[in-house]
């Protein structure tokens, strides 16, 4: 029986690599996504024991990880750093949480799937904030792929449609629970672990099913209903498609960047350009600290020249110098005006952990060790505060408004909460600048790309993503895709952006993160019921035994 729970573990691994965007499905499976987790929850609600569910949790984190996440590989010089860190993160996250969720699966038959689905929400929430956080594969990414379900997430976030898929998954895994269960299982609590009987098991499935349907009713309603426009951007969105992180390519990047730029620029013609967009860290060293060399290079076209000739101003990514004195330098989005006069920027605020930024840098056993053993040379800086960027003077249809706009950094537009606060912050638009190139996956940029399709639709804002190698697009307040690059290729996109603003901040960006904190306190609500229950009944088995004791044959 172990082993079959063991294999059904790694099966359920499978699945729900092939569930979330991969290789094969590009923007991952609903269908599967509905099934993905059963397995895994099954084969912890049959564990003999906290112990088996411990080693169920680590099998199922560490194949999972590896299945999905394998293009980590490719980052860079210290990519087995990255992906052994990544996996062995989710190994320890899951040991802990496999004997949860088979605690969870100890409530009344009642509440049972409902406290699963609770604690894989809550789950999924806590993994998403804090220093490690990492929202990638979300069991609720797949719906990304119906416009119409998604929707409600101005409401309450993707936590709803986490909770509904696992939901569902548990009510399926119920059902496999008599083929794994061994006699100590089996025969300890049938009433608790045991599949529900049949009309039970469709009622449950009619309460999943309303509220799916309520979520369409939403989607459909909201997709009819326009979102108040008050102008257009004409942006050059410019995707270079090489890596500048490959050495001695930095004069190579820079020559492609401004001439597939300058070429969009005079394509254009009479029809004024706002704003050209390069890529993630597209200048390699800090923009006003070099002044001299992008006077000079590169030597056929220098930058500040081209800047000059091209007449609009460039947001691109660059190392931002914060304090000289510290060396504090920030993963930076610059603006640099056509006087070639850098006049904002923004600091990116999340950064990968043990990549971009690790604990105690700064003590010498730890930078040693970095260095030396990781080939890591160097950390990013914690930017403090969201920074809004302003075009006064578009040329486009802006209502003769000023243009506010945020600069989510890498995959900080993976993150509900950073977006949230750039709105809040004023910004009626997000560009997001990223360079996935290092992947050398479609995959890796679909996840990301899914991942980030939920931000407008929980804001209402448009999220443009200007990318080095894709996925280079725009995406409305709706979540349509409206303009897109293909990926791996060079290329530039003009387009007119739409500027949305409601009279109304959504739900979402108001109150953020209330639904999963809300589940994370009603699981904690029904161990407490357990643990007393438990107490209970042990207590009438002790006061039964002493009964039988005194009792005379």
């Amino acid at each position: 029986m172990r082993k079959r729970r063991l294999l059904l573990t790694g099966s359920a691994a499978v699945v729900y690599a092939l569930a979330v965007p991969n290789e094969l499905l590009a923007e991952g499976s609903i269908l599967l996504a509905l099934v993905a987790l059963s397995g895994y929850f099954a084969a912890l609600a049959a564990a003999d024991s906290y112990r088996e569910a411990r080693w169920i949790g680590v099998l199922f984190g560490t194949l999972s990880t590896l299945l999905s996440n394998y293009w980590l590989m490719y980052f860079g010089d210290f990519s087995v750093w990255t992906i052994g860190g990544v996996t062995l993160g989710y190994a320890i996250y899951h040991s802990l949480l496999g004997p949860i969720l088979k605690r969870a699966w100890q409530n009344p038959r009642v509440w049972r799937a409902l406290s699963v689905a609770a604690v894989w929400a809550a789950y999924e929430y806590l993994k998403s904030i804090g220093f490690l956080a990492y929202p990638w594969g979300l069991i609720s990414y797949p719906a990304a792929r119906s416009l119409t379900l998604i929707q409600h997430v101005d409401i309450t976030g993707v936590w709803a449609l986490s909770f509904v898929f696992a939901a569902f998954n548990a009510l399926v895994a119920e059902q496999m629970l008599p083929a794994l269960q061994s006699s100590r299982t089996a025969g300890s609590r049938p009433s608790e672990i045991g599949p529900r009987p049949t009309g039970e098991m469709l009622r449950q499935l009619l309460w999943l099913c309303a509220i799916v349907a309520l979520m369409l009713g939403y989607g459909i309603v909201r997709l009819r209903t326009p979102i108040a426009q008050v102008g257009t951007a004409r942006m050059v969105l410019v995707q270079q498609n090489i890596d500048a992180w490959q050495r001695g390519r930095e004069q190579d990047a820079l020559r492609r960047a401004q001439a597939l730029s300058r070429r969009a620029v005079d394509a254009a013609g009479d029809s004024a350009v706002d704003l050209v967009v390069w890529s993630e860290t597209s200048l390699r060293r800090p923009y006003p600290e070099n002044r001299q060399f992008f006077a000079t290079n590169p030597p056929d076209y220098p930058f500040e020249r081209f800047i000059r000739d091209l007449g609009v101003p460039l947001l691109t990514g660059a190392p931002y110098v914060a304090d000289p004195q510290n060396w504090d330098v920030y993963n930076a989005a610059i603006m640099i005006d056509s006087d070639a006069e850098l006049v904002q920027y923004y600091g990116k605020q999340h950064l990968v952990p043990f990549a971009e930024s690790i604990p105690f840098w700064d003590a010498a056993l730890v930078r040693h060790f970095f260095q030396q053993t990781v080939g890591l040379y160097g950390v990013w800086s914690v930017a403090p505060d969201y920074r809004i960027f302003e075009l006064p003077d578009t040329g486009s249809d802006t209502g003769g408004q000023t243009l506010k706009f945020g600069t989510p950094i890498c995959f900080e537009d993976a993150f509900a909460y950073l977006i949230r606060g750039f709105v809040l912050s004023g910004a009626d638009l997000l560009v997001n600048l990223t360079d996935n190139s290092w992947s050398a996956t479609n995959s890796a940029q679909y996840q990301h790309f899914v991942a980030a399709r939920f931000r407008p639709v929980e804001t209402r804002r448009t999220l443009v993503r200007s990318t080095n190698s894709g996925l280079t697009s725009v995406i409305d307040a709706h979540g349509r895709v409206i303009a897109q690059l293909p990926m791996f290729e060079q290329a530039t996109l003009t387009f007119d952006v739409p500027v949305y603003r409601e009279h109304h901040l959504t739900v979402y960006t108001v109150w953020g993160d209330y639904l999963p904190q809300a589940m994370l306190a009603l699981w904690l609500v029904l161990v407490v019921a357990q643990a007393r229950r438990d107490g209970y009944l042990q207590r009438v088995g002790s006061q039964r035994a002493r009964i039988d004791r005194k009792t005379p044959l």
